[in-house]
């Protein structure tokens, strides 16, 4: 399940509806642009999000003009603008910029968000607990109850060299999205996709459309970010993950792991 882009300018698709993992029901592409080009989106059935990875821009959502910058996802948080459909949206680049577009077919209605370093907050998890083995940091941009609306759950989790994340071992019937990058170009780690592991490099993507597992690890030496996006059903959205039955001992607030210290 595990895909490895080799970036070129413009559109780099991941999913779409028809050919491309079409149960992943998200129209989801990296895109480059150069300094002084524009896209423009527009939908009647899909709610329309775009996440800056770097570089500088113009966002503009009907008559409002916002600005984005971004130097790198390790080191500042996420400017994503996400809209309803039936909005026009545009982005413009200062300078040459990578963001993620992800569309998904929503026929509500919600106010249009700009979403910032300001307003997502950057949370430290797995810290004092397992030998710091799965520290890490987690940027929840959106979920169920910051808007019920949306059909997407999105953020971004950083994981520290030779840490793990996704951690407690979890799963659930919904399926997600893993867009990676590592500070490195060589940096690499590994995804657990139930029993298969795949290696993980730098802009590599994972489709998750099956109810199993998926906890990530980097390797020693190597910083790993990846941004996920989980796609709600229309009956069931993804409010909290399922964890693992035979590694919730870990959760116990005395827990012991070898060699103790």
């Amino acid at each position: 399940m595990m895909e490895y882009l080799t970036p070129r300018a413009g559109d780099n698709q991941m999913t779409d509806y028809t050919s491309q993992y079409p149960t992943m029901m998200l129209d989801s592409r990296l895109v480059r642009l150069s300094a002084g080009e524009t896209r423009s989106y527009f939908s009647d059935d899909e709610e329309v999000l775009i996440v800056l990875q770097s570089g500088k821009v113009k966002l503009t959502q009907e008559e409002t003009v916002y600005e984005g910058f971004r130097t790198n996802v390790f080191d500042q948080g996420p400017t994503a603008l996400h809209v309803c459909c039936g909005t026009h949206v545009s982005i413009m680049a200062e300078e040459d910029s990578e963001y993620l577009l992800i569309m998904t077919k929503n026929a509500q209605k919600f106010e249009p968000n700009l979403y910032t370093e300001a307003t997502v907050p950057t949370v430290m998890r797995g810290q004092g607990v397992w030998q710091d083995g799965a520290s890490r940091l987690v940027r929840t941009i959106v979920d169920y109850k910051r808007n019920p609306l949306s059909h997407i759950a999105y953020g971004e989790t950083v994981n520290y060299p030779s840490k793990w994340s996704g951690y407690l071992p979890h799963h659930h019937i919904q399926p997600e999205l893993y867009y990676y990058r590592f500070n490195r170009p060589e940096g690499f780690g590994a995804c657990f996709y139930g029993d298969q592991v795949y290696q993980v490099k730098d802009y590599a993507f994972c489709p998750i459309v099956d109810d199993v597992m998926h906890p990530q690890v980097s390797a020693p030496g190597y910083a790993m970010y990846y941004f996920w996006a989980i796609r709600h059903f229309d009956d069931n959205p993804w409010t909290s993950p399922v964890e693992v039955e035979e590694h919730k001992w870990l959760a116990a607030a005395d827990v012991k792991i070898w060699p103790e210290v």
